[in-house]
């Protein structure tokens, strides 16, 4: 193992096996903050989310990495091991080896271990597998004006050393079903929210993936029933039914347009409670930066099949993409991992990246 592979590697274990599912960061956002680089000036410090950045140059591009350091819950796969080419673990892939990929970079920068002909910044951030509601990032942007400097946010979400352009939105909702409760015995006197439910979802489970190209690359649209709660007992008929549905919808709606498409599945008597709607990131996949990130190394170029901050960085104007070396199908996994070739791959691609003269 190079001497490269095993920090990056060690790194990625350390983080690992700080325990950090959402709401409970607090000792990994300590342990983190404290390897940021002394050279690196903050630009913005919350609770859940900090944002650092080197001395600005004149006329120089700011690129900032940015990556979550909270996970799910584990799934008996906490702590972590090294085993083979791979650090196994709860957030190996999705995403602590692309916080230690993102890390290592800037403090070899620090260094001077690295030049870099671009300013890099560094943003961290918790909370991120949580709802919307949770999101840290709009306080970010609302008080750091830096952030809005940068010439290309890069995600190091999970995405196997390919850059992922764009990401869909998701649209969670509940779809409530009424009816009137009565003995099960005689249900010719009540209305059964819950047979209201199955003939009312059938659109919605018959609903065909819809594919579009936007930006030259093709995003799936997609309605799945995640969940379904009626009935209170045995020999009750249900007054009320309600089944939670989550739209991932391509970046040529808006999301009112998402709203109107799920209105348009569910009959009308039904009530449609919103329990969050991100917006999808826009796509960014011709631009000098990202042309630059490609021929650094990057291993081709893709559509995000789901939702990432990217839309953050997108919605306010701000061109991100996603890229980083956990590979997808690891993510959430009980057998998660992120292999130490791909850690290397995308610290190298990176360091190409920032030593490019724009």
């Amino acid at each position: 193992m190079s001497t490269l592979a095993d920090r990056l590697a060690q790194r990625t274990l350390e983080l690992v096996d700080i325990a950090s599912e959402s709401l409970h960061e607090e000792a990994i956002r300590t342990h983190l903050r404290g390897l940021v680089p002394e050279t690196m000036t903050p630009a913005f410090v919350g609770e859940d989310a900090a944002l650092w950045l080197p001395e600005r140059r004149s006329g120089v591009p700011l690129v900032i990495l940015a990556g979550h350091y909270d996970t799910v819950p584990a799934q008996g796969n906490f702590p972590g091991r090294i085993e083979g080419d791979a650090v196994h673990g709860l957030g190996a892939a999705d995403m602590k080896g692309g916080v230690a990929v993102a890390l290592e970079l800037v403090r070899d920068i620090a260094a001077n271990v690295l030049s870099a002909a671009l300013d890099v910044g560094l943003l961290l951030f918790g909370k991120e597998e949580l709802p919307p509601s949770f999101n840290t990032l709009p306080e970010l942007f609302e008080h750091a004006p830096a952030a809005h400097e940068a010439e290309l946010a890069i995600l190091l979400e999970p995405t196997a050393g390919v850059v992922h352009a764009g990401c869909v939105g998701t649209l969670t909702a509940q779809i409530v079903f009424h009816g009137v409760s009565g003995h099960s015995a005689r249900p010719w006197q009540a209305e059964n929210a819950l047979e209201r439910a199955v003939e009312g979802l059938v659109r919605i489970a018959a609903f065909e993936r819809r594919e579009v190209e936007v930006g030259g690359l093709p995003f799936f649209e997609t309605v799945t029933l995640t969940r379904l709660d009626a009935g209170i007992a045995d020999n009750i008929v249900p007054d009320r039914a309600a089944a939670t549905v989550n739209l991932r919808y391509a970046p040529d709606r808006s999301p009112a347009d998402a709203f109107a498409l799920l209105a348009s599945l569910v009959p009308s008597e039904a009530t449609i409670d919103v329990i969050g709607n991100s917006p999808p990131g826009a796509v960014v996949s011709d631009t000098p930066a990202v042309r630059a990130l490609l021929g650094a190394g990057a291993g081709g170029l893709e559509p995000k099949q789901a939702w990432t901050n990217v839309a953050d960085f997108t919605t306010r104007g701000i061109d991100a993409i996603n890229f980083g070396p956990g590979e997808p199908a690891y993510a959430h996994r009980v057998d998660e991992l992120v292999r130490i070739p791909a850690l290397v791959h995308v610290y190298e691609t990176l360091a190409r990246f920032v030593q490019i003269d724009r």
